[in-house]
């Protein structure tokens, strides 16, 4: 059992699962009933958490998948890590990833039928055949895997959106009142967007600190092809730019007068970039990578966390109407 857990990284599926439904109760709800009274989150409280459930089970199944193809580049990068073959067998491995797949696809086919959209478990469909795509040759090529896996995981907060949202647009809202909701759509991009930013930055890092086995197996990633210091380079200005873009926020919470998120994204968000930074520049060694790809998973969870503080107040106030 927990060889099972440790391959399908039973904390980043936590994760997953904590951003989906902190997006549903901390900016779709609220907003809704800001908008109006009349209006109700579309998908029911069991059928969002086998919506989530599906959305872990792919990526876990990803996670597997992604091990499996990687035994031998795995058994020179960290071979005290390795799962399969040891904890796992390979035919039990890849079993599972069929099984675990077809399940999570049935779970997001019955979800998209119940509120009448069948066509949005193909965002499922397509997340699983892309990371099975991934493990078998989009990690190994320069530049594909990261971009892939940053888009991947914007896609989490998107998915309990648009399970909320579109049947609304569908059955309730003429075309013109569509602006009413674009407050949502505006906080999860910008949330999605973050998700991108730090999990192409994480990829990166983790490539530098991988490239001994990726070189020896042929991988094009991004430190084999134009080097470990021109990668680090890149990784520094992907959170530079990360820093200017919460600065350009932060701007905008003193304008409200909303010192409370100004204060939160400076110390959660802020300064564990400028430290990230500094631990990625001076970092040569595989464990100071692997540290900074472990801060940067930090500060992406930081940035979710955030919604609870953003959406209290108005969660206050729509308790107290009541």
């Amino acid at each position: 059992m927990l060889s099972f857990l440790k391959i399908i990284r039973i904390q980043n599926l936590l994760i997953i699962a904590f951003t989906q439904y902190v997006v549903r109760w901390c900016i779709v709800y609220p907003i809704i009933k800001l908008n109006s009274t009349y209006y109700e989150l579309q998908v029911s409280e069991i059928n969002f958490f086998l919506l989530v459930l599906s959305t872990v089970m792919i990526a876990a199944a990803g996670y597997i998948i992604n091990d499996y193809f990687d035994i031998n580049i795995d058994k020179v990068n960290k071979p005290q890590r390795l799962v399969i073959g040891k904890g796992i067998k390979r035919r039990v491995a890849i079993g599972a990833h069929t099984v675990i797949n077809f399940i999570a696809i049935v779970i997001a086919l019955y979800v998209s039928y119940s509120i009448g959209s069948l066509r949005l478990a193909l965002i499922h469909f397509i997340c699983a055949g892309g990371l099975w795509f991934y493990s078998t040759t989009f990690k190994r090529q320069f530049f594909i895997g990261n971009f892939v896996i940053a888009l991947f995981t914007a896609l989490v907060p998107l998915i309990a959106v648009i399970y909320d949202l579109l049947p609304i647009y569908r059955k309730y809202i003429p075309i013109e009142e569509h602006l009413s909701f674009r407050s949502v759509w505006e906080y999860v991009i910008a949330l999605s967007f973050f998700a991108f930013i730090l999990t192409l930055l994480r990829e990166i890092i983790k490539d530098i600190e991988d490239v001994d086995g990726d070189k020896e197996y042929g991988c094009q990633t991004l430190p084999i092809v134009l080097g470990i210091k021109t990668s680090k380079y890149i990784a520094i200005f992907i959170a530079l730019a990360t820093m200017i873009c919460l600065g350009f926020i932060q701007q905008q919470f003193l304008k409200i007068d909303d010192m409370n998120s100004f204060i939160y994204f400076s110390v959660a968000l802020q300064l564990p970039l400028l430290f990230l930074i500094f631990r990625i520049f001076t970092a040569k060694e595989k464990k100071q990578f692997h540290f900074a790809g472990n801060l940067s998973k930090f500060i992406m969870l930081m940035g979710i966390c955030y919604l609870l503080l953003f959406a209290y107040p108005i969660l206050h106030d729509i308790l107290h109407a009541f």
